[in-house]
Order: structure tokens, then C-alpha cells, then sequence
């Protein structure tokens, strides 16, 4: 049996403790939306209740309805992946069409990007998905002011799902919704709460629409910086097209100096002499850098449109190095600018 052609779409499923995770993938497996899906499940706790209630057995690879394939990842997830695309390669597993792993309640989404990005071997078969937090609208508050994890959770995540609504006190959902769009104004925030739809879904809610309707909500945001004890979410433009390079620099010393420090980057910006062509869609979680990709020609401003989640860092300075090392690409201002945010 030959590869599936292009690269497998990781998606990640994640959220604290009790937020639903296993909950959601049972119903989406009942509702069938998760066919030609290969589903990791990365146990915590030595009892593998997860595993039960999906409906695995052991740590094999088992073939569930709808052609979905699970099994259990034991701690190490390149040898899962690897092992998964080679079976599928030599015919022992259905050919599955995406990835979908569903993370502890304990665990940073970010090393799980970084093993993507950065293993040369799963880089060009694999690409980073869409990452889906899962809050406990009872819970939540308690939960991001007592774990880093949950933080850590939110801050990666590209859709945020509000779960168990029904067991809220009024107002919970609203008030809880300002405190995440503060900490990521990237991720889309929803009610998971109702009729359970796919939020993994390229068809129900198409990548470049959800770009589109993500980049109209940070373009919204004010310059100011919104801050939830020392993290800060502000918003960085510039008017005009600019050079790649100039751009990668700024960013490469930026990163090197104060990489642990940016929690998030997302935005879009748009190549000298290649202004009748899209933006390029730039975006990190700390130190794991995407690939770049293009976008379609009308999505996004004419310049640079960046929003950054930062932890310690003065956004005022920040932007001063940003346009200063945009004006004087090649000055040595520039870089003491830049050496002065920290």
C-alpha cells in the first residue's frame, strides 16, 4: 500500500484535568467524525481509564469504528509516529488521512510541537494541526491561577473549546471568555458544551476562513497591552511591504535573546516586490517556530500585522525594537534596541 500523498496533519487535542477531553472524542467517535483518523491517547496515571472508556485494549494499535485507529503512547512519541507511518506504508493499518492526539490533563502541548517541527525524519511526513484547548468553565478560573500547565495549554492553543456550561454559575462563561481572549487573543474561543461538532474539521470550518475571521479579531485589539499578571498579549504592525530578510533577522536575535519569554507569535506579513502575491502566515509557540505558508492574495493587510504573547517583556520596548530594526536594518541601533527589551 502506497503513502497518502502530502504531509499527515497533526491535530491536538488538549486541557486540564476533568475538562472533558476523552468525553468529546467518545462523541465524536459515536457521531462518526473521525474517520481515517489514527488517535494517539497519552496516558498520565498507571490506570488507563482513557483508553478503557475510548475503547482500547492494551497498547496496540486498535482499529475502531469509521476505519479510526488508537492506541496508547507509552512516552515516547517520535518511535509512535514513526511506527504508525510505517505501518501504514507497508499495509498493516488503514490509511489514515490525520493524527489526532489527545494529551494528559498534566501536559504542555509544546514539546509535542517541537518533536514535529524540529525530528528531521517526522518533518517531512508529518505537519503541526490545529491545537484545541478544552476549559472547564467550573473549574477554570481556580485551574489557570493554580497551574502553569493549564497556562501553558491555553497559550498554544488555536480554538479553545468552554465545556460543562450546564454545571456553571451565570455568568462563568462571559467572564471567563474576557480572561482567555486576554491571555490568547489568537485562538478562537467556543461553546463545546452544545451539539458536538468536529473542531478538527477542514470542511465544516476551512483553514483560510478561520485565518480570515482569527485575523479580523486580533486587528480589533488595541496597541495597549492587556495583562494577566507578567503575561502580555499586544499587537505589533508595520504599514508596508518589508524584506524577508531584514524580517528573519529581527526575529532570529529577538528569539535568541529572549526565546522562553515568547510564549505565542502568530501574525502575517507581505514580501517586498511581492505585493500581488498573499501574506506569509508566521507563527510560534516559544521556541518552536513553524514553517512559513502562504496565504491566498487577499487575506491579511498590506504590511506586517503580528500579535505576540510575551512573558516579561515591556511590549513599549518591543515595538521600539521592531520598527526601529525596520527602518535601520543594517545599524547597530537597531541591535542595541533590540538588547535593551530584556
Amino acid at each position: 500500500m502506497t503513502e497518502v500523498a502530502g504531509p499527515v496533519a497533526v491535530d491536538i487535542l488538549t486541557g486540564f484535568l476533568g475538562a472533558g477531553k476523552t468525553t468529546l472524542l467518545r462523541r465524536l467517535l459515536d457521531k462518526g467524525a473521525l474517520e481515517g483518523t489514527a488517535i494517539l491517547v497519552n496516558e498520565f496515571a498507571a490506570l488507563p481509564i482513557d483508553q478503557r472508556l475510548i475503547g482500547l485494549s492494551g497498547g496496540e494499535v486498535a482499529v475502531l469504528g469509521d476505519r479510526c485507529l488508537c492506541c496508547v503512547v507509552d512516552g515516547n512519541l517520535r518511535a509512535t509516529l514513526v511506527g504508525l507511518l510505517e505501518r501504514r506504508a507497508s499495509g498493516d493499518l488503514p490509511p489514515f488521512t490525520r493524527i489526532l492526539i489527545e494529551t494528559s490533563g498534566l501536559a504542555d502541548p509544546t514539546p509535542l510541537l517541537a518533536t514535529l517541527v524540529a525530528d528531521p525524519v517526522l518533518k517531512a511526513r508529518l505537519r503541526p494541526g490545529r491545537v484545541v484547548t478544552l476549559v472547564d468553565l467550573c473549574h477554570g478560573e481556580a485551574t489557570l491561577a493554580d497551574s502553569d500547565e493549564a497556562l501553558a495549554q491555553i497559550i498554544a492553543a488555536d480554538w479553545i473549546g468552554l465545556t460543562k456550561p450546564d454545571l456553571a454559575a451565570p455568568g462563568a462563561a462571559a467572564a471567563l471568555t474576557t480572561r482567555l481572549a486576554a491571555l490568547n487573543p489568537l485562538a478562537r474561543i467556543l461553546d463545546f458544551g452544545g451539539t458536538p461538532f468536529d473542531p478538527f474539521s477542514r470542511t465544516d470550518f476551512p483553514d483560510s476562513a478561520a485565518f480570515q475571521r482569527q485575523s479580523h479579531r486580533f486587528t480589533a485589539l488595541p496597541a495597549a497591552r492587556i495583562r494577566h499578571g507578567e503575561i502580555v498579549a499586544t499587537v505589533l504592525r508595520w504599514p508596508r511591504p518589508v524584506d524577508w530578510a531584514v524580517f528573519a533577522t529581527w526575529l532570529s536575535l529577538l528569539a535568541h535573546r529572549h526565546g522562553a519569554k515568547l510564549l505565542r507569535v502568530k501574525g502575517t506579513l507581505r514580501l517586498a516586490g511581492g505585493e500581488d502575491k498573499g501574506p506569509i502566515l508566521i507563527q510560534s509557540v516559544r521556541h518552536v517556530v513553524h514553517m512559513p505558508e502562504h496565504l491566498p492574495a487577499g487575506a491579511g493587510p498590506d504590511g506586517i500585522e503580528l500579535v505576540m504573547i510575551l512573558r516579561d517583556i515591556d511590549p513599549a520596548l518591543l515595538r521600539r525594537s521592531f520598527e526601529a530594526f525596520l527602518r535601520r536594518a543594517q545599524s547597530e541601533d537597531a541591535i542595541d534596541d533590540l538588547h535593551a527589551t530584556g
